[in-house]
């Protein structure tokens, strides 16, 4: 079983990496939230988990532990298969993830792409207070700002790719959701 690789990154793409360690390169599968925090080259080290299906195997990727652990109890999951968990994780970090499931909030699972309400009641029915986090109404709050930060920066005309990388640079301690949009239009002003 591989639990871990390190390499040097070759390939990157929202859906996958490719790294290179002895000689063989690896393509692993990562949610496009891992890709977008991946390097743009130079040496990577990925938590793994191998998945066999009918045409070989399939290695999936994540940047630590905790990423590695919740995808494993995706997977525990009727019908929560290995790319369906992988777009739940690329949803929001861990810790919003799961303050998410265990408020209840499959408004905000379904947001990943192919992610449907019943699936994401089941996520939330199956995995509810499996996995606590202390500041589950904090991480809420902060998802719910961002979700409608992001909506409000689409508004503006800004693209997605922008105002995902905007959103991911303003401090965790700009709680409030007008500061966190000022904040991210300043980074979009800076950055343009």
């Amino acid at each position: 079983m591989i639990y871990s690789l390190s390499g040097k990154l070759i390939v990157k793409n929202p859906n996958f990496a490719v790294i290179e360690t002895g000689g063989i390169g690896f393509k692993i599968f990562i949610s496009p939230r891992t890709g977008k925090n991946l390097p743009k080259n130079g040496k990577v080290r990925f938590f793994c988990s191998l998945i066999p299906h009918r045409e070989g195997l399939d290695l999936y990727g994540f940047l630590n532990e905790k990423e590695l652990e919740i995808f494993g109890l995706f997977l525990s999951i009727a019908g929560i298969g290995p790319k369906a968990a992988l777009k739940i994780l690329g949803v929001d970090d861990v810790n919003g993830l799961l303050a998410a499931i265990n408020e209840g909030r499959g408004d905000l699972l379904a947001k990943a792409a192919g992610v449907g309400t019943k699936k994401a009641e089941r996520v939330i029915l199956e995995m509810r207070g499996k996995i606590q986090t202390k500041q589950n109404k904090e991480n809420l709050k902060l998802m719910e700002n961002d979700i409608e930060t992001e909506s409000a920066l689409k508004n503006l005309g800004y693209k997605k790719e922008k105002i995902a990388n905007a959103i991911k640079q303003i401090p965790s301690d700009i709680l409030k959701k007008e500061e966190r949009i000022k904040t991210a239009l300043k980074i979009l002003a800076k950055n343009a």
